[in-house]
């Protein structure tokens, strides 16, 4: 056999020196790290300003409104035959919608409180998402009216 293949006969050295190789570069592999290690402080981008941080909150807080007439609105429209009175049917979508109207009003005190003070934030906030509530349920009561009328 080692007259047909030559190579066969030298298996005794062939093998272990291959094994040493795959062990040196495993070894080298795996001490050398993926990427260069940097100063996180270095990569991080710089704090946005306050007027950048306002932007970004009153742009969440108007699709939050806007999620929140949605809600409303799906909500009358699915159960407007279970429900007869216009009325209870608005409260109910007022009230399985209410987690929107909390994550409005977050949104809307973080990007008041920029320029003022925590606790008038907060009252202002809470003035916003009692008009985007007391807006919404009136404005469900009358679809809700309208959707009945249609039928």
């Amino acid at each position: 056999m080692t007259r047909k293949f030559p190579n066969l006969a030298r298996t005794q050295l062939v093998v272990p020196a291959l094994f040493c190789v795959a062990i040196a570069l495993l070894v080298t592999g795996c001490a050398t790290p993926l990427k260069p290690n940097t100063a996180p402080a270095a990569t991080r981008p710089p704090a946005p300003d306050a007027a950048t941080l306002r932007e970004r909150h009153l742009a969440a807080a108007d699709a939050a409104a806007d999620q929140y007439r949605t809600c409303l609105y799906g909500h009358v429209a699915r159960y407007i035959d279970l429900v007869p009175d216009s009325a209870r049917l608005a409260d109910e979508a007022a009230a399985e919608c209410a987690p929107i109207t909390e994550r409005f009003r977050r949104e809307r005190q973080a990007a008041i409180v920029t320029y003022t003070s925590a606790a008038d934030a907060s009252q202002q906030a809470d003035a916003a998402a009692l008009s985007l509530k007391a807006d919404g349920l009136r404005v469900a009561r009358a679809r809700a009216t309208e959707l009945r009328a249609l039928r």
